[in-house]
């Protein structure tokens, strides 16, 4: 984003870099696409061109996985015609393999918590259940012994200072709620056939841990993740 100068502002990207460095032969026109990241942005800074730079010089090109569109929506209101527009290209920009959070920060990793309340836009939007079929497999092999689900997939976080971090309430329910969505949407039975084995570790874990009295009140858990009313 813009800071009030109409700088760029990056300190929300934390420890990201979101730069590239590309160093040119100057000779003829050349392309740079690279193939093991992408960023996600609003606004590009441009540092060290020859010229003044002109839109017409560049182009971005817009990669995510293969989601073909399904449903839309549009009304009288052009603000919510707008926000529907955000979302839908939210979810490009966040579909890319992995069901990510963000797409241009240090934190964009597959989130459960995330995935699993997306999941019912996402079905409506564009047409997932392979997507999620390939994404809920990998959920099911990073899935902890005990049933509890780490809070990002793939688990990338267990070199981190969260390293172990599973079981939380809403983020490791994506077990049991992504694969249901997905059946609820699209009616095939073969995604509860994948994911029944890993569901059922899920509800057993929570069984476990809530005991004889069903209280579950143990363990990590974010709570009412960013609440709009807290002090």
């Amino acid at each position: 984003m813009l800071d009030k100068s109409g700088e760029l502002h990056t300190d929300n990207l934390r420890s990201a870099k979101q730069t590239i460095t590309y160093i040119s032969s100057g000779k003829g026109p050349q392309v740079f696409e690279p193939r093991f990241t992408f960023q996600g942005f609003r606004y590009a800074g441009i540092e060290g061109w020859p010229s003044e730079p002109k839109p017409e010089d560049f182009t971005g090109v817009v990669i995510h996985s293969d989601i073909a569109p399904t449903g839309e929506f549009e009304c009288s209101d052009p603000l919510i015609n707008q926000l529907q527009h955000n979302i839908l290209w939210g979810q490009k920009g966040n579909f890319l393999d992995v069901p990510t959070d963000c797409p241009q920060r240090d934190e964009r990793l597959g989130w459960t918590g995330d995935a699993q309340v997306f999941a019912p836009t996402a079905s409506f939007l564009h047409d997932v259940a392979g997507f999620y079929a390939k994404w809920l497999q990998d959920l099911a092999l990073d899935q902890l012994d005990d049933g509890s689900v780490p809070d990002v997939i793939p688990n990338a976080l267990t070199h981190k200072k969260r390293a172990g971090s599973s079981g939380s309430a809403g983020w490791a329910d994506a077990a049991v709620v992504v694969p249901w969505t997905v059946y609820l949407v699209y009616g095939d039975l073969r995604i509860l056939e994948q994911q029944y084995a890993s569901m059922k570790a899920w509800v057993e874990y929570i069984r476990r841990t809530a005991g004889d009295k069903h209280i579950w009140n143990t363990g990590r858990a974010y709570g009412d993740w960013l609440a709009f009313a807290t002090n």
